[in-house]
C-alpha cells in the first residue's frame, strides 16, 4: 500500500473541486509581480505542484478550518456580528477575495467598529524573519500580506462603512505551534489602493498582449522580488524571466 501516493491524489482531487473565478483579479495575490497577475487573470496553465507543495498547502487549509471551527463553536460569546470565510468584491478593481474572519462590533456610543483578520500559517524560516533574532529578521518580509489584508478592509468599508476598522495578521507556526497575533496600519489601504489601481491601468493598456509588453526585469513589478517571487511563481515554466532559483 502506497500511502503516500493515496494521500497525493487525495490532495490533487481536492484541488480540481476548486472554483476560481476568470478574468477577475484575487485579493489572496496582493503585492504580486504584474506579470503573473496577468497570467492568473486570463486563466494561463499554472505548473504542476510537487507532492510536497500539495502537504504543505492542505496543511495550511487545516490549520484556517481548526480556528474557524473554534470561532464558529464560541460565536455566543463573542461579543457582535461575526463573519467567516466572507467574500468580497470590489468592481472597481475587477477584484474578488474571501478573508477569514472578521468581527462587528456596536460600541456604547453607538459607533461600529469591525476588526478583521487573517491566519496566516508559517514555517520556521518565515517566522525567523518577521520575530526571530534580530539578525535573521527582514524588514518588509509581510509586505504582501499586509497589502492582502488591506485589500479585504478596502471592501469592508465600503460595503459595512465601519466607524473604526483594525487590522491583525494572527501567525502560526507549524514547527511547534507558536502563536503571535500583529496588528497592521490602516495606512495600507491607500497603499492597497495604489496597487489595484496601476495594475488595473496595466490591464486597460496591454491586454492580452501583456506578454509582450511586460517584460521581467524591465517593467515596474515584473518582478518586485527577485530573490525569490519567480522562484515560486506558479508560472514559471511560461515566463521568460531568469530570475531566482527555478524549482
Amino acid at each position: 500500500m502506497n500511502i503516500e501516493s493515496a494521500y497525493n491524489d487525495y490532495l490533487v482531487h481536492l484541488e480540481s473541486k476548486r472554483k476560481r473565478t476568470k478574468e477577475k483579479f484575487h485579493a489572496s495575490s496582493s503585492g504580486s509581480c504584474f506579470r503573473k497577475q496577468m497570467y492568473s487573470y486570463f486563466d494561463f496553465p499554472q505548473s504542476v505542484k510537487d507532492k510536497r507543495s500539495y502537504r504543505l498547502l492542505r496543511l495550511g487549509t487545516i490549520i484556517h478550518e481548526d480556528i474557524e471551527n473554534a470561532i464558529m463553536h464560541s460565536s455566543n460569546s463573542i461579543d457582535g456580528r461575526v463573519y467567516i470565510e466572507n467574500e468580497i468584491e470590489i468592481p472597481e478593481f475587477n477584484l474578488v477575495g474571501t478573508y477569514d474572519l472578521g468581527q462587528l462590533v456596536e460600541e456604547k456610543d453607538g459607533s461600529k467598529t469591525f476588526n478583521l483578520y487573517d491566519i496566516k500559517s508559517s514555517a520556521m524560516f518565515t517566522w525567523q524573519k518577521m520575530f526571530g533574532h534580530i539578525k535573521n529578521r527582514k524588514p518588509g518580509s509581510d509586505n504582501n500580506y499586509k497589502m492582502q489584508l488591506a485589500t479585504y478592509a478596502l471592501a469592508v468599508n465600503e460595503e459595512l462603512e465601519p466607524d473604526k476598522l483594525n487590522m491583525y495578521l494572527v501567525w502560526y507556526k507549524k514547527n511547534d505551534s507558536y502563536w503571535r497575533e500583529v496588528p497592521v496600519s490602516p495606512d495600507w489601504i491607500e497603499k492597497a489602493i495604489d496597487y489595484w489601481t496601476e495594475l488595473n491601468g496595466i490591464l486597460e493598456d496591454c491586454g492580452e498582449s501583456f506578454e509582450e509588453e511586460l517584460k521581467p526585469g524591465y517593467w515596474h513589478g515584473v518582478p518586485f522580488n527577485t530573490e525569490w517571487e519567480c522562484s515560486y511563481c506558479p508560472y514559471y515554466d511560461i515566463c521568460p524571466s531568469t530570475f531566482g532559483k527555478k524549482k
